[in-house]
């Protein structure tokens, strides 16, 4: 039974995305159904959900978290209030969130980022108002049989990892978007089972005021323990003097018109699961393909691989309340970029380097990095604790020295009855912030004033189930 509680996150249903409204690091640990060697069933719910939701947040330096839906913690304090709503029958899904956040800034001088690294969560928002106060996860879809089509502005997260994904993720505010998918895995034969998912966003504008759109496609696979996946996500429009529409972009994945003009990031993942030993590993790679003049991008497609590696272990120190695992992502430009041309990743001005809002939809870690995270847990009855620590670089090749952070994580969860209470807590060291170092201070052992940045953030989130 208690191996059965902890074993939650060893699930094909978390390999495939996370559908689930308002998805956080322990949510995902903790919090998912323990389905190891069966497929995700669809649980019998009351038509009416409501979902009270309260976050407090003190921020002593940079803006910081990730993967919370775009949510802002900028130097200061305040409150983020919201009430997700939700009702579902055989035919209709439907779903709001209306927030209200009130933050108290504190003035702050920090060095500037530019280009790329811009749009890292680290970064002050020019527009704040963007994300505070508006209704997210609103949308609708219609059931017909095993199809769902609908519109909304969830977020969602393709692939296996825990704490980036290469393609979709929940770290910048969800954008609106027409989607369809399989509400079930369909059944090949005896033993293999298959889904599919399909979106394409809505109208987004990029620094130019230029229209460009993104058309993902995701088919996975299951095979008794082991999850295969791929997918596609084409970046199309956003050239001035193009013409270019939402129902061409709609059409793109199978119509490929003008597809050498557009930025196109095809991913794979492989995921295995074993509920006797309580593990699980996971793989997920890719790279993004943009012509270069003449060449085709296969050419160079080896030296912008992008990858997320991955291992959870329950049941570890022979106790069962004791869990851990790591998480690395590697996303540089190739060893040769300074020879051949080399795609990064997320790197293209036309679309905003793949963000929405001003913080990316994919690996918050961004372009020109990489991000180790090693945890470790404890999880009993209604008590959860996990320690992280977090080691991110950005920059690599574009900068010596490069940016490098230090995180430790604390997350704690306490559950009663239908109300759960999670409190983070994260310590942050910067050295290089902003790239402003150079050679001789590495030599030196010198910073230049801004290159070293501490912050300390505290999240407090109570969330009940008023009605369901």
């Amino acid at each position: 039974m208690i191996k059965t509680q902890i074993f939650i996150i060893l699930t094909i249903s978390q390999i495939l995305s996370q559908d689930l409204i308002n998805q956080t690091f322990i949510k995902k640990i903790l919090d998912r159904e323990s389905i190891v060697l069966s497929l995700p069933k669809t649980k019998t719910k009351k038509p009416f959900r409501i979902v009270y939701n309260q976050k407090l947040f003190i921020n002593s330096n940079l803006p910081n978290l990730e993967n919370l839906g775009g949510l802002y913690i900028p130097k200061g304090f305040g409150l983020n209030t919201s009430f997700l709503l939700e009702f579902r029958n055989d035919f209709l899904y439907f779903s709001a969130e209306p927030q209200v956040q009130n933050i108290f800034r504190f003035p702050s001088s920090i060095p500037q980022k530019e280009n790329i690294f811009s749009v890292l969560n680290d970064v002050e928002l020019k527009n704040p108002n963007l994300t505070n106060n508006r209704i997210k996860n609103i949308g609708f879809k219609l059931h017909y049989k095993n199809l769902n089509v609908g519109y909304g502005n969830w977020n969602h997260w393709w692939g296996p990892g825990v704490h980036n994904s290469l393609g979709l993720s929940n770290n910048a505010n969800g954008f609106y978007h027409l989607y369809a998918d399989l509400q079930n895995y369909e059944l090949l034969d005896n033993t293999l089972y298959v889904n599919a998912k399909l979106l394409t966003s809505s109208e987004m504008s990029n620094y130019s005021k230029v229209p460009y759109y993104l058309s993902s496609w995701l088919i996975d696979i299951n095979y008794q323990n082991i999850n295969a996946g791929f997918s596609s996500h084409i970046l199309s429009g956003g050239v001035e003097g193009l013409p270019w529409s939402f129902h061409e972009a709609l059409l793109l994945p199978f119509s490929k018109k003008n597809i050498k003009y557009w930025d196109n990031t095809n991913l794979y993942y492989l995921s295995y699961s074993n509920k006797s030993s309580n593990l699980k590993i996971y793989y997920e790679w890719g790279y993004p393909k943009r012509s270069f003049g003449n060449y085709s991008p296969s050419i160079f497609s080896d030296h912008s691989r992008g990858s997320v590696l991955g291992m959870i272990k329950y049941s570890i120190f022979d106790n069962e309340d004791f869990f851990g695992g790591f998480e690395v992502t590697r996303l540089l430009q190739g060893s040769y970029y300074y020879k051949i041309p080399s795609p990064n990743w997320y790197d293209n001005i036309k679309y905003n380097y793949s963000s929405y809002n001003n913080r990316r939809w994919a690996a918050h870690s961004g372009s020109d990095s990489d991000d180790i995270l090693i945890f470790i847990g404890f999880s009993k009855k209604r008590l959860s604790i996990i320690y992280g620590i977090n080691f991110e670089r950005h920059g690599i090749t574009h900068s010596f020295p490069p940016e490098v952070k230090l995180e430790n994580k604390f997350n704690v969860s306490y559950a009663i009855g239908n109300t759960s209470i999670y409190l983070t807590y994260e310590n942050e060291y910067f050295e290089h912030y902003a790239f402003i170092d150079n050679n001789k201070n590495i030599w030196s052992q010198e910073f230049e004033p801004g290159s070293i940045q501490r912050t300390n953030t505290l999240l407090f989130s109570i969330e009940q189930t008023l009605f369901d």
